[in-house]
């Protein structure tokens, strides 16, 4: 029996995908604060890592929201 090439491209790829995948769910973000400094569009863009820059852009759309009345 001949493996096919493509089956064995696929077995590494998922083998590749399997590793990324189990460092990133032990991976924790390590989000600086919300400051006027981190909140500008030029430090939120040199952040590197996309889960952690999307934590720091909500903190700051928070933070930049004005406070809703309370009824």
């Amino acid at each position: 029996m001949k493996i096919q090439p493509s089956t064995v491209m696929t077995l590494i790829a998922v083998v590749l995908l399997s590793a990324w995948a189990w460092r990133q769910l032990g991976k924790t973000p390590k989000v600086p604060e919300a400051t006027a400094a981190n909140c500008s569009q030029e430090a939120i863009r040199a952040v590197a890592d996309s889960i952690e820059r999307s934590i720091l852009s909500g903190r700051c759309a928070k933070q930049a929201a004005p406070a809703k009345p309370e009824n």
